[in-house]
């Protein structure tokens, strides 16, 4: 015991930053969490207001990029179908199963197929999209030995989430297509901004007073070495600067590019943070 570095067992006694979905090839597991999650959000919306090519971007992007972002994290593809063995233990695998039934019900819903296109299937597809979107944030709220995941909040969070970052796609779409105006949606875009930013505050609220461990984490993102991150990327670029172009040009093409690139960029930062400064809580 005397050999025995004091880093070899300090995991036990102090809160430990997790690494293994943040560093090296672990960060492309939120690439492919985001990715996947905002082309289904895009999907969603575009299925909505039928917007047959924002279907196709979504589709295309939930499949070829965030699949194979996956994949790339997966590391070795010859062993990619063990995922599918246990849908009933791991978020992991259901999310994989919720993917392929994603693939295999878009396919037939953007080439035309009558079965695929009534109101019932579409609904069952909305349902499976809002599966698709919350699965990252379902697989990190599975880790219980990280408080800072483990929130209520978290799921509501992933929704808006999936659905306001899709949605600049989608509004970009109707602009192009005349249908911005018929629509409201400089309306719905306010809402679904507000919803994100509250669902944003009582996600940090309630994770800063459920865990101290889960409060050094929201401490380190709001007034220590995460700091300037935090509000550089996530509030100025990801918040302030969309809430701008929402309440004084929510119609203007070339502002929607800008709002699009930085909600993209804000959310993007924000996965990245709550990956980055999670900790496992210690066994003593």
């Amino acid at each position: 015991m005397e050999n025995i570095k004091r880093t070899d067992y300090e995991w036990m006694i102090k809160p430990t930053p997790q690494s293994e979905w943040i560093e090296k090839n672990g960060i492309f597991l939120m690439l492919a969490f985001f990715l996947s999650e905002v082309g289904a959000g895009i999907y969603f919306l575009s299925m909505i207001f039928g917007l047959k090519g924002g279907m196709v971007f979504g589709w295309l992007l939930t499949l070829v990029l965030g699949g194979g972002v996956h994949m790339y994290y997966l590391g070795n593809p010859l062993r990619f179908w063990r995922i599918f063995l246990k849908p009933k233990t791991s978020e992991l695998s259901r999310g994989v199963w919720v993917i392929m039934v994603f693939a295999a019900f878009g396919f037939f819903q953007i080439v035309g197929a009558s079965a695929f296109n009534g109101v019932y299937m579409k609904s069952i597809m909305g349902i499976i999209c809002i599966l698709l979107i919350m699965h990252g944030f379902a697989t990190m709220n599975t880790m219980k030995a990280i408080p800072f995941w483990n929130s209520s909040i978290v799921l509501p969070l992933s929704i808006i989430s999936g659905l306001w970052v899709g949605y600049q796609v989608v509004e970009i779409l109707l602009l192009k297509n005349g249908l911005l105006a018929s629509f409201g949606i400089a309306k719905l875009s306010l809402v679904m901004l507000l919803t994100y930013i509250i669902c944003l505050i009582m996600y940090l609220w309630s994770a800063f007073h459920s865990s101290e461990i889960a409060a050094i984490s929201i401490k380190d993102m709001l007034c220590g070495s995460s700091s300037k991150f935090f509000y550089t990327f996530i509030l100025c670029i990801g918040i302030l600067l969309p809430a701008l172009i929402t309440i004084y040009s929510p119609t203007s093409s070339g502002l929607l590019v800008i709002r699009l690139l930085s909600v993209f960029i804000g959310d993007l930062a924000l996965r990245y943070m709550l990956m980055k400064n999670a900790y496992y809580k210690p066994l003593l």
